[in-house]
């Protein structure tokens, strides 16, 4: 905590504005882009809190529509999940499948493939959500989940912009650089030509 605050007041130093007769041209234009890119994240507040708020009312509506057009059913394993599983050409399991049978709400007998946990045997009963049409579906989104999709959203239109931000400082310093260095070179090589000025007699 101290080590960022001594960094603060170093950084509110630099940056400030007074009338330090040492601070050159090319130093207040670097103050001010980073005061420009300050208030621009800020700003940035904004469309951050609208992205949020829009993917927060989506999964609100969500939540209040998708358990009237999902069911939870029963189904039976027909076969072992470990038969069935996918594997990728490096051997990683990529899902792990296995025919199972339900009834729908309706009364009506359904046999598919579906995605079962690892190591599931035949015979064996799994709680498995069905749409309205009776297929294999993900659950109801719950509140949780909607939660962390909007902070997900904030976060990354505020990430996103952070780094825009910081990598056209970054480029405006590089600049600024290159304007100083170039101004040194100058100062360095008039000193030394008034140094090697023979005195006069």
């Amino acid at each position: 905590m101290r080590s960022l605050a001594r960094w603060t007041m170093r950084c509110a130093r630099r940056y400030r504005f007074d009338r330090n007769p040492l601070r050159r041209r090319t130093d207040r234009i670097e103050a001010i882009a980073v005061l420009l890119t300050l208030l621009a994240l800020l700003a940035g507040l904004w469309p951050a809190t609208i992205a949020a708020r829009m993917v927060y009312q989506r999964g609100v509506v969500a939540e209040r529509e998708e358990p009237a057009h999902r069911s939870q059913v029963t189904a039976v394993l027909l076969e072992d999940a470990a038969s069935t599983s996918t594997v990728s050409s490096q051997g990683a399991v990529l899902g792990i499948k296995a025919k199972v049978r339900w009834y729908t709400p309706e009364g009506l007998m359904r046999t598919e493939v579906t995605s079962v946990p690892a190591q599931a045997k035949a015979g064996s009963a799994l709680e498995l959500w069905i749409d309205a049409s009776g297929r294999p579906t993900t659950a109801p989104r719950t509140h949780p989940q909607t939660v962390a999709d909007t902070a997900v959203a904030g976060f990354g239109v505020m990430a996103g912009a952070a780094g825009v931000l910081f990598l056209n400082l970054v480029l405006i310093r590089w600049m600024l650089d290159r304007r100083r260095y170039a101004e040194w070179d100058r100062e360095w090589i008039g000193a030394h030509d008034r140094w090697r000025r023979p005195r006069q007699p």
